[in-house]
């Protein structure tokens, strides 16, 4: 489950959301063109946005399986609870208010990917910039991590006042 008790994350929940979200940047930045070039040698440039807006849903799907993986991996079981106090509830996978969390950042990163980035994209190419690979890169670091901090923030917020961050 997330952090303990007033405390917005940890190193393993960092770790994990690190290491999910670097493999999501590597699908992004090696399959996806693959996959792109394939439908425009094959005469569908017209679906080329509903593609990757179906590539980038699924993607942010698998992230997320893959860092509650993670994270569940990362944080173990934990210690055990004092002797004297009662025994502590199994600890959830996830929960709702926390998917919600996740899905509303990841939702605010993909409306910034596909009304901000190709603005930068194409104020890049009009520079005259040819090759975008480490550009692109960085702005999907950039965007990971303010879709982290929102997550983060909007988790603890959903958490209500009393409730585990």
């Amino acid at each position: 489950m997330p952090a303990p008790r007033g405390k917005l994350t940890d190193l393993p929940e960092i770790s994990a959301y690190v290491l999910a979200h670097a493999a999501g940047i590597a699908w992004g930045t090696i399959v996806n063109p693959m996959i792109f070039r394939s439908l425009v040698a094959q005469g569908f440039v017209d679906h080329i946005r509903s593609a990757a807006f179906a590539l980038t849903a699924v993607s942010s799907i698998v992230v997320l399986l893959l860092f509650l993986i993670l994270r569940k991996a990362m944080m173990g079981s934990g210690p055990p609870p004092p002797p004297a106090d009662r025994p502590a509830p199994p600890a959830k996978f996830t929960d709702l208010r926390e998917i919600a969390a996740y899905v509303l950042a990841h939702a605010a990163g993909i409306a910034w990917a596909v009304t901000v980035n190709p603005m930068i994209y194409r104020s890049l190419v009009a520079q005259g910039h040819v090759n975008l690979m480490l550009m692109s890169i960085a702005i999907s670091i950039s965007i990971s991590i303010v879709v982290l901090l929102i997550f983060l923030f909007l988790r603890k917020a959903m958490a209500g006042p009393g409730g585990p961050s």
